[in-house]
């Protein structure tokens, strides 16, 4: 069975480095502690989509992270030995869950082992706003070098591509919102949303500077958000040192594949700890590259102080 490994940078919302470490550490213990205290760890999400975290830690260096998606609608069958279609058999209040698996590594790098039927890095930003009251970007860490040529890149076109179905209103914030919003709306059965932003040829000198500037914003709106995997493509095309050169924010984002033993990452009493010794192999794996990709932080002191919101359920669904 595959998984994949996505890494991401936690960021400020505005896509900005943060000024110190984020403090992982203790946002695996305050989750822990709520779950002690049976608070209510759930969030209602605009859209449906029901989550709740899990925080654990084998070592101080180790704060882990997990995610799952409730299913408590559509769900499968199971058969009996005569092949018979049977309707799952959950008890009132339970519910299927999907998981993703978060590991804190150095340089305020998260690495998120996935199935892709797991929650997306998008929503580990909404669920720490919403539970934990902790406002964050998660910035994809790209292959090679590219995070330097963006940097240096003189963009002058954004083209991104979504499913449809895909597009939510906490998905990307900002001039993104609407546009996705609007031609979601616009497109039949579904479908794919292909939007778009470029310099063009008219217009003065300073126009074109000012269009430039604002997809720049663009660019730092959506990789700060986390949603960049919910994509299609996010193609982003300027000059570098004179050169034409394009990169595409979802292809050309680091992710490695992994094979797992199907029965253990299935299993509710060593997934955990079978997760966290993939994550860790990984991360030491990926060590070097990782440190020449992110920046590193020199700040000493951690940039957010996090504390649980233990709200109603109800509450959270009205939001």
């Amino acid at each position: 069975m595959q998984r994949t490994v996505q890494y991401w940078r936690i960021v400020n919302t505005d896509g900005s480095p943060l000024d110190g470490m984020f403090p992982a550490a203790d946002v695996a213990d305050i989750l822990a502690q709520a779950e002690r205290d049976k608070c209510d760890r759930y969030r209602y999400c605009r859209d449906g989509m029901v989550l709740i975290g899990h925080g654990l830690r084998v070592a101080r260096a180790e704060p882990m992270l997990i995610l799952d998606k409730v299913r408590r609608e559509n769900l499968p069958s199971v058969g009996d030995l005569d092949g018979s279609r049977l309707a799952i058999g959950l008890s009132p209040g339970q519910g299927l869950l999907e998981p993703t698996f978060c590991m804190f590594g150095p340089h305020n790098v998260v690495a998120m082992l996935t199935s892709g039927n797991g929650p997306r890095a998008n929503r580990l930003a909404e669920y720490l706003r919403t539970k934990l009251g902790i406002e964050i970007g998660l910035d994809p860490v790209l292959t090679q070098d590219l995070d330097q040529v963006l940097d240096e890149m003189r963009a002058s076109a954004i083209e991104v591509s979504i499913p449809a179905e895909r597009v939510t209103r906490d998905l990307v914030g900002g001039d993104w919102a609407a546009a996705l919003e609007a031609n979601r709306r616009l497109a039949d059965n579904g479908g794919v949303i292909r939007i778009g932003m470029s310099v063009g040829h008219r217009g003065s000198q300073r126009h074109k500077n000012a269009v430039r500037q604002h997809i720049r914003q663009l660019i730092d709106s959506l990789r700060s958000s986390g949603a960049v995997d919910q994509f299609k493509s996010a193609k982003v095309t300027g000059t570098l040192r004179g050169s034409q050169r394009s990169i595409d924010l979802h292809a050309d984002q680091f992710v490695e594949k992994v094979s797992v033993d199907a029965d253990t990452i299935t299993n509710p009493e060593s997934s955990v700890m079978y997760a966290r010794d993939i994550l860790r192999r990984e991360l030491d794996r990926s060590s070097a590259y990782l440190s020449s990709a992110v920046p590193a932080i020199t700040g000493n002191s951690e940039s957010f102080t996090p504390r649980f919101i233990d709200r109603p359920s109800d509450e959270q669904r009205s939001e």
